[in-house]
């Protein structure tokens, strides 16, 4: 059942991508799919990033959990402060690593700032959701992958750009709302469990 929630991460990661690429085609056309491609890199550093901590700091002796997971916890969120606050200042710089087109790198300043908008908060959902996996509760952190990606990120994907006047800022505007929506329910689902701990 552990390995069960990392590949269902990765599936759900790529059915994820074919939606944005899909709907991004259909309203932006390449220029908003190239862009996506360098939002992608950018959120894979991320992904290689925090789930390696995570991966670093899964102790088995519950007395020493609670003290891990705060470690754990601020570094997270301190990664992806980071990675946030690079990202909004400089964007051209980043977007300037994947690609030498300057109209592309123009194009993808602002849905960068979109697309990544909340991503200073999304330590919080990857320490909650990997801590679940390493204390042998893979079921919750199996319905928090399902909860973000196929219940809410999906479906904001194809609706918003019928619900916001710029559609393709509609498609990138889908990831921050999952991502605030994900922190909003599984850091107090984490919490409730964590205060339970022995």
């Amino acid at each position: 059942m552990v390995l069960v929630s990392p590949a269902l991460m990765q599936l759900t990661e790529n059915m994820v991508a074919i939606s944005f690429n899909t709907s991004l085609q259909k309203y932006g056309g390449d220029m908003a799919v190239a862009s996506m491609s360098i939002l992608t890199s950018v959120m894979q550093f991320v992904m290689l990033l925090l789930p390696g901590l995570v991966q670093g700091a899964q102790p088995k002796n519950i007395d020493r959990v609670k003290k891990t997971f705060r470690l754990l916890l601020i570094s997270c969120v301190s990664g992806s402060f980071l990675i946030w606050l690079i990202c909004m200042i400089f964007p051209a710089a980043v977007s300037s690593i994947f690609t030498n087109d300057t109209a592309l790198i123009v194009y993808t300043n602002k849905s960068m700032r979109v697309y990544l908008a909340m991503i200073l908060i999304y330590g919080v959902q990857v320490a909650c959701q990997y801590s679940f996996v390493a204390l042998d509760q893979a079921p919750k952190a199996i319905f928090l992958t399902i909860w973000r990606k196929i219940i809410i990120l999906i479906p904001l994907i194809f609706l918003l750009p019928h619900l916001i006047p710029n559609a393709v800022m509609g498609v990138y505007l889908a990831e921050p709302i999952a991502d605030t929506i994900a922190v909003c329910t599984k850091g107090p689902m984490f919490y409730a469990y964590y205060r339970k701990l022995e």
